[in-house]
C-alpha cells in the first residue's frame, strides 16, 4: 500500500513539473471566465506568468532566498496535493483582509469566482472603500470611516480582535501616495494592529501600479514603487511578511494592464485576484519551511 501511494506521489510530481497549462486552466476550473485572449493571460509582464512569480516571497520568517522559498517561487500551485491543501485550509483559518476598495474586492472575489479555494474560504474582511493610512489611524469618533462589526465602527486594532483573526493581509497606499510620511504612518498602524493582537501574523500585500492613463502629479507608478520599497525593509524589520505582486501585475512596463482594469485606474478585474491568492500560497508554504 506504501508502495502504491508512493508511485502515485511520484505521478502527481512528474504531472506537475512536465504540464505546460498555465495557471489558468485552474482558474477556468473555478468558474472564471477568461475574459481577455490567451496570450495577454500569460504575459502580464515580460517573461512572467501566474505560475512563474518575478522574484521568492520576501519578508517571510527566512532571510532571502533559500531552498523553500526558490521550490515554492518554481512551483505552480495551482496543482497541490490533497495534503498539501489540508495544510493551507488549516493554516489560513481565521483570516482577514484589511485595506481599501481593491482589498474590499479581494473578498468578494473570494465569496464568488474563488470559493472553494483553500484561501478564499477562509478570509473574513474589514476592508472599508476609500480607507486609506491615514483614515484608519484617526480616532473612532463616529464621523470618521472604520470598520464595522455587529453593527458598529471600530478601528482596525480593535475590530481585528473583535473577530478573532489571526492572520491579517494588508493592501493600503493609493490615497497615502503623496504622503512624505506614508510609509512610517503604515508601519505605526501595523505596530498598534500588532500590540494590540499579541502573537497576530502580520502580511503587507504591496500596492498594485495603476494604469498609465491615470497617473499625475504624485500620484503615479513612480510613488507605488517608493512606497513599496520602504514598506518592504519595514517589513523585515518588523518580522512581517511582504506579499510582492508589484511586477507580477505589470504590463511590462510598470502599470497596470488597461485591460486588465474594471474603471481603466486601479481597480481590476476580479480574476486577476488569483495572483494574490497564488502569492499568498506561496508565502505561507515558504514560512512553514514545507
Amino acid at each position: 500500500m506504501k508502495r502504491f501511494k508512493f508511485c502515485v506521489a511520484g505521478i502527481t510530481v512528474m504531472l506537475s513539473v512536465c504540464m505546460t497549462v498555465s495557471v489558468w486552466a485552474g482558474v477556468v476550473a473555478q468558474g472564471i471566465d477568461a475574459v481577455n485572449s490567451y496570450s495577454s493571460m500569460m504575459t502580464p509582464a515580460v517573461g512572467v506568468n501566474l505560475g512563474s512569480p518575478v522574484s521568492a516571497i520576501a519578508g517571510t520568517a527566512f532571510n532571502g532566498i533559500n531552498a523553500v522559498s526558490e521550490k515554492w517561487a518554481q512551483r505552480d500551485v495551482a496543482y497541490l496535493t490533497e495534503e498539501e491543501t489540508a495544510i493551507l485550509r488549516n493554516y489560513f483559518q481565521g483570516s482577514v483582509i484589511i485595506g481599501d476598495s481593491v482589498a474590499e474586492n479581494f473578498q468578494r472575489y473570494n465569496i464568488t469566482a474563488g470559493a472553494g479555494d483553500a484561501v478564499s474560504d477562509n478570509f473574513t474582511s474589514l476592508a472599508v472603500a476609500g480607507y486609506s493610512i491615514e483614515k484608519a489611524l484617526l480616532p473612532n469618533d463616529g464621523q470618521n470611516i472604520h470598520p464595522m462589526v455587529q453593527g458598529k465602527r471600530y478601528r482596525l486594532p480593535e475590530a481585528i480582535g473583535m473577530i478573532g483573526a489571526r492572520h491579517v493581509y494588508s493592501f493600503f497606499g493609493y490615497k497615502d501616495l503623496a504622503d512624505p510620511n506614508a510609509a512610517d504612518n503604515y508601519e505605526k498602524l501595523l505596530k498598534e494592529i500588532q500590540e494590540k493582537n499579541p502573537g497576530i501574523d502580520i502580511n503587507v500585500i504591496s500596492t498594485t501600479y495603476m494604469t498609465e492613463a491615470y497617473q499625475k502629479t504624485g500620484y503615479n507608478n513612480d510613488a507605488v514603487r517608493t512606497l513599496n520599497a520602504a514598506m518592504k525593509q519595514k517589513c523585515a524589520v518588523n518580522g512581517w511578511s511582504f506579499i510582492d505582486v508589484q511586477d507580477i501585475m505589470s504590463d511590462g512596463k510598470g502599470n497596470l494592464p488597461e485591460d486588465w482594469s474594471i474603471d481603466k485606474q486601479i481597480h481590476y478585474n476580479y480574476q486577476y485576484y488569483i495572483y494574490w491568492v497564488n502569492e499568498m500560497k506561496r508565502a505561507a508554504f515558504t514560512k512553514l519551511g514545507i
